[in-house]
């Protein structure tokens, strides 16, 4: 996600493009230190050793799934916002 999507460290770059709030911001920076600390502790660079570090399965998962629930909720939000301007020009 974050190589396509935006700079973890960084993320208030993003805000107004491809993140809607400043709390989306800062739960990906969270992620981000949650993901650090599994890279540090890995024995090499792979993916396959960062996936078996130990604190991935709980850490940074339990880490990724805020910003997850909050980006989708706020993307729902955008929508039903949309579909209610539109029911009222349509009035």
């Amino acid at each position: 996600m974050f190589d396509d999507f935006c700079d973890a460290e960084h993320p208030e770059h993003y805000l107004g493009t491809g993140l809607r709030s400043e709390e989306e911001a800062v739960l990906l920076r969270e992620l981000d230190r949650a993901l650090a600390v599994a890279e540090d502790q890995a024995p090499g660079d792979s993916d396959a050793e960062i996936l078996r570090v130990e604190g991935w399965g709980g850490d940074v998962v339990a880490v990724a799934g805020r910003p997850a629930q909050v980006m989708v909720a706020n993307d729902l939000g955008e929508i039903l916002a949309l579909d209610e301007a539109r029911g009222a020009a349509e009035a």
